[in-house]
């Protein structure tokens, strides 16, 4: 994430967090809400941790060029 901008606001008792290109989560009265920034993040629950991981792009891609990801995400189906 290093290459994502983060920032945060805070409001009161709510508080925002965003991450460019990848997510903005809100916390307001104790909810949490995340919602992604398209959808081509990639997301995996573990359930054995209870846990999720969010990333900018599946992890296949990470060793791809960005300007070939596109056209490596459709043909390994992530579209």
């Amino acid at each position: 994430m290093a290459n994502h901008k983060v920032t945060t606001e805070t409001a009161g008792d709510s508080a925002r967090v965003t991450v460019d290109g990848v997510l903005w989560m809100s916390i307001s009265d104790g909810h949490i809400t995340i919602r992604l920034a398209n959808d081509g993040v990639y997301v995996e629950r573990d359930e054995e941790v209870n846990g999720i991981t969010i990333a900018p792009y599946h992890p296949r891609l990470a060793y791809v060029a960005p300007e070939l990801r596109d056209q490596m995400r459709a043909e390994l189906g992530l579209q």
